[in-house]
């Protein structure tokens, strides 16, 4: 087995080091008043699990060395005097599963590249950020364990960080489309069907083009025509038309027309679709039933309707309303010269069976219950 040296420096500028075999699957190096860490040989570390570095006196620290570690589930960099850290060399390390940067000094911290799969401890006070394509990835409740927040008395917040959503818009001052369309393959690639619906809306907001953001399939097939090569303007425009082709393969088959933005699209390439939703929209309502059982009425079919959204979003309702509110309801489709589609039942089951895709009722319904901010 081979021998690996780290070397770290005090704040007087004295060197040490410290030998470990390159086998071993936990690097310590807690408490050793190490202001600077050198950790190129931890690249030939391949059983690695746990590297801590707790509890010194770190200003910096580059990651890159750990960036093959594919091994590696844990990092300890509690109680340092890090102002800034880059996490995009653990963006490959998929084991990964806790990385604490509480006690330090962080000013902002990108959670981009680590935000599927790894639980990150820091303090209350860090300035959290992330792609927009990751927007809707995570409700409220499950950002407050995925990234848990500590007050300076060392107290936990129960609360989700305020996470600064990066839009591709506002990136292109600093990066080229070459380096955001790999941003947002490598976000693509951790994500599962169920998250489709809520990545494509993300990416298309964080692109500037919200009005055409209803695509319920893969977003990677929005990337096929925005190549490396070409600028930002062109791979936006890229992306565009390919959405359109996208929905209205969509909408001929009857699929959803949520979040399709008419008056935006009119004068786009997108215009040709208009007659197309006006048409499906009607079509989705009158094809959506209502249940009620007792007094009890069920509205998850019409949330997943234009109309439906919008009437029941203005309203305050939510998957269910009693007999007083669907007379209410009644009476507001009446005045869109629309009707709604009841039935009344003994038994119903507490799910929605529409053309939509479940990942993107799951992304509606969350929606619903407030579970973004």
């Amino acid at each position: 087995m081979k021998e690996i040296t780290i070397k770290y420096w005090s704040p007087h500028g004295r060197q040490e080091e410290t030998k470990f075999q390159s086998g071993h699957t936990k690097i310590d190096l807690v408490m050793r008043a190490a202001q600077r860490v050198d950790l190129s040989d931890l690249t030939r570390c391949n059983n690695l699990i746990k590297l801590d570095l707790s509890h010194n006196m770190l200003e910096e620290l580059d990651l890159f060395p750990i960036s093959g570690c594919s091994s590696i589930q844990e990092i300890n960099l509690q109680s340092n005097h890090l102002t800034g850290l880059d996490l995009w060399p653990l963006r490959n390390c998929t084991k990964l599963e806790s990385i604490d940067v509480s006690e330090n000094r962080l000013h902002g911290l990108d959670l981009t590249p680590i935000f599927h799969d790894t639980q990150v401890r820091m303090d209350s006070s860090v300035v959290v950020s992330a792609d927009c394509i990751l927007r809707y990835i995570f409700p409220r409740e499950e950002l407050a364990k995925q990234f848990q927040l500590f007050r300076p008395d060392g107290a936990s917040w129960s609360v989700p960080p305020v996470v600064i959503w990066n839009l591709y818009s506002e990136m292109t001052e600093r990066y080229d489309w070459a380096h955001l369309k790999e941003r947002i393959i490598i976000a693509l690639q951790k994500m599962v069907p169920m998250q489709w619906y809520g990545a494509q809306r993300g990416l298309l907001q964080g692109l500037g083009i919200p009005e055409i953001a209803g695509f319920d399939g893969n977003p990677s097939d929005l990337l096929d025509n925005a190549v490396m090569k070409m600028s930002y303007d062109e791979a936006r425009q890229a992306i565009f038309d390919t959405a359109v082709q996208l929905l209205q393969k969509q909408l001929n088959e009857d699929g959803p027309t949520l979040f399709l933005g008419i008056e935006k699209l009119k004068n786009t390439s997108g215009s040709k679709l208009i007659p197309l939703i006006v048409e499906k929209r009607k079509q989705e309502l009158e094809n959506s039933k209502i249940l009620v059982k007792g007094s009890k009425v069920f509205l998850k079919p019409l949330w997943m309707t234009h109309y439906g959204f919008n009437v029941l979003s203005a309203t305050g309702m939510g998957m269910t309303t009693n007999l007083d509110g669907l007379e209410a309801l009644q009476k507001n489709f009446e005045e869109l010269d629309m009707a709604l589609s009841i039935q009344k039942v003994t038994v119903t089951k507490d799910v929605y069976d529409g053309t939509s895709s479940h990942g993107m009722q799951k992304h509606v319904f969350d929606l619903v219950r407030g579970a973004f901010d």
